[in-house]
This record gives structure tokens, C-alpha cells and sequence, in this order.
């Protein structure tokens, strides 16, 4: 039985060259605004807050976004560019056998989720979803997409099997060297506020920001760890 899921993809290379033009931009406005003194600084305040959105939450939704619809049934999936990338050709529809996948792999990080599609011709196909417009049918198709993949490999009739690539966060020996460094950066910076001292709360805020990702992806490693030995 057919079934449709209607996507939303992200190309991570027009979001990162979103934000990079943001970045390098900082440098030139905040010279010439720092001459003009307190008001100055003001005027780089709110160009930081209001390009900082601009180049994170709203302009990735018109440069960097397509609409992908994916139909799947027994055979295999079919990819239709229902909208095109901004600026960008409609891509032609793509059908996929299952006989013609030879493996995958499903990523799922704090900003991006992301399925790679290995053929066995040897192309590629990439599928990037943005945690902040997830309203779609993305995790519907991943469902029925590892289920479709199970029922497959399990076939009498199957030669050989889709493999599930493994992750970076269940990559065990990357995740103890992350880990290690983490460890690293942590213990030091407890003993910079032990010898340091912190007197005020513009000390604490610094500290805060890193110690918080750094909590994040010691949780994410440990998760990764768990299941990399169930696996």
C-alpha cells in the first residue's frame, strides 16, 4: 500500500553560509559604531539580537528550506521536490528501489536531524531536517522507513541485507576521546573558579554558558555509549 509524507529539508551549506555572512559582518559594524560611544555600543546591541534572529530563525526558512514529498510502497520510495531551494531548478523526481539501497544512516543532533542514503551505484542521498520547523511528517516517514527497511532485510528473497550505518554518537572510541577531552575542559575550568574566585555575577554568566553544552553532550555521549554496547 502506497502512503505519502510530505518533508521539510534543510541545506545545512546555505544555513552555515547564512550565518558565517552574519559573523563576519559583526567585525565592520561594530568598528564604525564603537566611535559613536554609549550610543554606539547601543546600536551594535541591537544589531547582534536582531540579526542574530534574522540569520537563525527567519531567513533559513526562505533561503534554505524545500518542500520534499516522499511516496513509499512495497518496492521501494520515491522523492518529488514539491518546492524547490530558493534560487534553485526543480530537482527531477527521484525513484529509489530497495534492491538499490545498500545501507543507512540516521543522525540526530541539537540542530539537525539527518538521514544519508547509501546506493549501491554508489551515489548519495542526504535529507536534512532543522529541529526549529519540524512540522512535517519527517519522523512518520523514519518510522515507517526502519520498519520497511526490518520487513525487507528479513524477506526470503533477500540477497543482501540494508545495512544501518552507525553513527558519530555511537562511534565508542570517538565518543571516549570526546569524553576525555570533555572531562579535560570541565575539571579545568572548576579549578579556575576554585583558584580564581568568582566575585560577581558577570564572572558566573561566562561560566554557565560553557558548563551548559558541555552537560548537554556528556548526557548525549553517555546515551551514545549505552547504546553502541547494546548494539
Amino acid at each position: 500500500m502506497e502512503r505519502k509524507f510530505n518533508t521539510i529539508c534543510y541545506s545545512k551549506w546555505r544555513f552555515a553560509t547564512l550565518f558565517l555572512l552574519y559573523v563576519v559582518s559583526i567585525v565592520p559594524v561594530a568598528l564604525f559604531f564603537l566611535h559613536f560611544g554609549i550610543t554606539g555600543q547601543i546600536i551594535i546591541g541591537i544589531y547582534l539580537v536582531i540579526g542574530t534572529v534574522l540569520a537563525f530563525f527567519i531567513l533559513p526558512r526562505y533561503v534554505s528550506k524545500a518542500t520534499l514529498l516522499i511516496s513509499t510502497d512495497t518496492e521501494g520510495f520515491q522523492l518529488d521536490w514539491v518546492k524547490p531551494y530558493w534560487g534553485s531548478k526543480p530537482k527531477q523526481t527521484q525513484r529509489v528501489r530497495l534492491d538499490e539501497l545498500k545501507s543507512y544512516k540516521y543522525e540526530s543532533s541539537y540542530n539537525f536531524s539527518t538521514l544519508k542514503l547509501r546506493l549501491k551505484s554508489g551515489s548519495r542521498i542526504q535529507l536534512h531536517r532543522w529541529y526549529n520547523d519540524s512540522n512535517d511528517d519527517f519522523d512518520k516517514f523514519m518510522t515507517h522507513f526502519k520498519r520497511t527497511i526490518e520487513s525487507y532485510n528479513k524477506k526470503k528473497s533477500t540477497t543482501a541485507v540494508i545495512e544501518k550505518e552507525k553513527s558519530i554518537m555511537e562511534n565508542r572510541t570517538f565518543l571516549v576521546a570526546i569524553g576525555l577531552l570533555i572531562g579535560v575542559i570541565f575539571i579545568a575550568t572548576i579549578l579556575l573558579v576554585i583558584f580564581k574566585g568568582v566575585s560577581n555575577m558577570k564572572g558566573i554568566i561566562p561560566i554557565l554558558i560553557v558548563l551548559g553544552p558541555l552537560i548537554w553532550v556528556i548526557i548525549r555521549i553517555v546515551k551514545g555509549l549505552q547504546k553502541a554496547k547494546i548494539e
